[in-house]
Parts: structure tokens; C-alpha cells; sequence
């Protein structure tokens, strides 16, 4: 059998002839109309599938939507799809929107909205089902995001909580892979411990340095403003300025601190920070240790392997998937899933 050509589009009632059944039988199948009062054998249902695959048969959405069904289509904002994260984030998704039965749809949009304003006209028109934004190096766009999710069903961010009130959130607890580094550092003896960050002013970073200070004063320890870097933000590798300012970093904390731990707010940092330790001839582990923050692909690739912070990807998607499949979307998502530490060589 061939499939149809030109212009015209295959409709319900050419598959029903095909299969020699009603067009309401074969909307039944096709479509889940008909609220299961119409009923066929698998036989004959197996029959309407293939000659739907045969002629080459699309459902109109839109009559789907009309029908009361689902698109089974889930779409991921994000900030570039090229980002590592972003690739964890995809891939892990992908599999747990696979064993719910949908698809996923994955839209870059940066530093624009207009990914992101396609992806809300998808949800209004009834072209996906949810909407899930991965909260990840794209602050400034956070509360207008929030704005339009207030107003909304089936959406929510996911990874990073932007704080809006209304809006739902499957957010990483920072607080526990923060409070597990200390206290990996304080049992292998370390007292004087730093940490670098490209910014300070975010929801995640705010909390981590709270629970450091924290978890730092049960030990009697301080952890200052002295003691708490705020640059690099954007550096590339290719800046002739970048391995130079990561060098300065270093100096400061083993002579004006005397480090003896550097804590990273990202992997790139700490990969960054570990290349300047070798070229001042630190002894990685041994006399300092250093610890990242993602988890990142390369991160047990390095040598010496990172120690550092897990996000629970496959947790907090799944948690995702399931808030957007809620047979109460009106209720505001609010889900905080543990982060861990992994530790390897580095401390």
C-alpha cells in the first residue's frame, strides 16, 4: 500500500476505509475518542494502526484537543542546548519522559525569550502538555518567566528555585551537599577553607554560603567575607587573562589564608583552580583539597578525580514528569530533592 501524495491531507475516514471499520471506530483507536464506549478487538485495532501507518495518517492536534486528549508532547526550555547540564539534564529527561509514554521537545532560548514565548503559545493552543524550564545560567530572564507561569497550568523550573511566589519549582537542596562537603573536609583535617564563585547575589549560592558558615561554627571554625572569592564570572579558556586571575586566586588563598581546602561553586571552577594548584607545584588532595559543584561529564576524567557535588537528575525529573502529568495542575509544585557528595581524589 502506498501512501498518499499531494496536497491533500490523509483523513480519519480514508484510514476507515482501509481498514473496513467506522470512521468512529477508527477515531477511537486513533484518537481515544468516544470515552470508551466504542470498543474493538485488538485484532481490528491492529488493523487501524497499520493502515494509518500505511497511508501515512497525522492526528489533528487540534482535534485531539477538541476530543479532551493529550498531545503527549512535553517541551524543555533551556539556555543553550550545548551546555553540559544542559545535556544531562536533556538525556536524563528524555529517558523519563520515554517511560511515561511522551515525547519531548527541546527549545534553546537565549538570551531571548522568544524559545521560551513559543513554547507558552504551544501550551494555550493545546501543542504540548506542559512546559519545563531548566533554571540554569539564565537569572535575568527568571521573573519573567515567573510572570507568565503564575497565570498557568502543567509548568514549573526545575534544578534552581528563582524565588517567585506562585510559581512551581522541583528545585536541587543545596543545603545537604553543602553541609556533606564540610563535613568531608573537617574529617580529613581541614580548618582553613575557602571557597571561589563567579557571583554571590543568586538564591543557590546565598544558601550554600549560609549552611558553610553553619556547619563551619559547630567546629569553631570562620568562614568570612576574606574567605569567599567572587569573580571569574564568563571567563573562556582561550582569554589570554584567565589562567593569570586563577593563579592571583590561588596565591591569595595559600599565602593571605593559608587554604588548606578550595570549595568551587561549579566543576569549571574547580577544574580552573586545580590547573593553577599544579603550575604554583600544590600537591592536589594532599596539601590542598579542592571540591566542584555538578558533577559535570569530565569531572571523574580528571586527574586527579573531582570530588564534588551530585545534583539528583534522575529525582528530579522524574518529580517533573509526574507534576506535570497531575491530575491536579492547579496545585503549585514545591519540591526540594537532596544533593550529595561525590567524593574522589581531589580531597
Amino acid at each position: 500500500m502506498t501512501k498518499k501524495t499531494g496536497r491533500t491531507a490523509v483523513r480519519m475516514k480514508d484510514v476507515a476505509d482501509v481498514a473496513g471499520v467506522s470512521r468512529m471506530a477508527a477515531s477511537a483507536v486513533l484518537m481515544g475518542t468516544g470515552n470508551g464506549r466504542i470498543r474493538v478487538s485488538e485484532e481490528t485495532a491492529e488493523a487501524i494502526r497499520k493502515a494509518a501507518s500505511d497511508l501515512g495518517y497525522r492526528p489533528n492536534i487540534a482535534a485531539q484537543q477538541l476530543a479532551g486528549k493529550r498531545s503527549n508532547v512535553v517541551a524543555l526550555v533551556v539556555r543553550d542546548t550545548r551546555n553540559f547540564l544542559t545535556q544531562k539534564v536533556t538525556a536524563e529527561l528524555q529517558r523519563e519522559a520515554e517511560e511515561h509514554g511522551l515525547r519531548l521537545l527541546s527549545v534553546g532560548s537565549y538570551p531571548k525569550l522568544d524559545g521560551f514565548n513559543r513554547s507558552m503559545q504551544d501550551l494555550d493552543a493545546g501543542w504540548v502538555d506542559g512546559v519545563i524550564y531548566l533554571a540554569y545560567e539564565n537569572e535575568e530572564q527568571w521573573s519573567e518567566v515567573g510572570r507568565q507561569f503564575q497565570t498557568r497550568k502543567r509548568v514549573l523550573t526545575v534544578l534552581n528555585d528563582p524565588g517567585i511566589p506562585g510559581t512551581g519549582h522541583v528545585s536541587s537542596d543545596v543545603t545537604t551537599g553543602a553541609a556533606e562537603t564540610i563535613e568531608h573536609l573537617i574529617s580529613t583535617g581541614r580548618k582553613q577553607i575557602c571557597l571561589i564563585t563567579e557571583e554571590s547575589d543568586t538564591i543557590a549560592i546565598q544558601r550554600r554560603i549560609e549552611v558553610y558558615r553553619q556547619e563551619l561554627a559547630k567546629h569553631g571554625i570562620d568562614f568570612g567575607n576574606d574567605k569567599i572569592v567572587v569573580d571569574t564570572k564568563g571567563w573562556l579558556v582561550n582569554d589570554p587573562t584567565t589562567f593569570p586571575k586563577f593563579d592571583k586566586i590561588c596565591r591569595y588563598f595559600l599565602e593571605e589564608i593559608k587554604a588548606d581546602a578550595i570549595i568551587c561553586d561549579t566543576d569549571f571552577n574547580a577544574v580552573a583552580i586545580c590547573r593553577s594548584l599544579r603550575r604554583l607545584n600544590i600537591a592536589i588532595g594532599e596539601q590542598v583539597a579542592v571540591v566542584g559543584w555538578g558533577d559535570l561529564q569530565f569531572s571523574s576524567l580528571l586527574d586527579p578525580p573531582l570530588t564534588t557535588v551530585e545534583h539528583d537528575l534522575p529525582g528530579i525529573l522524574k518529580a517533573a514528569i509526574n507534576a506535570i502529568q497531575s491530575d491536579t495542575p492547579e496545585e503549585t509544585t514545591e519540591i526540594l530533592v537532596p544533593t550529595r557528595l561525590r567524593i574522589r581524589n581531589t580531597s
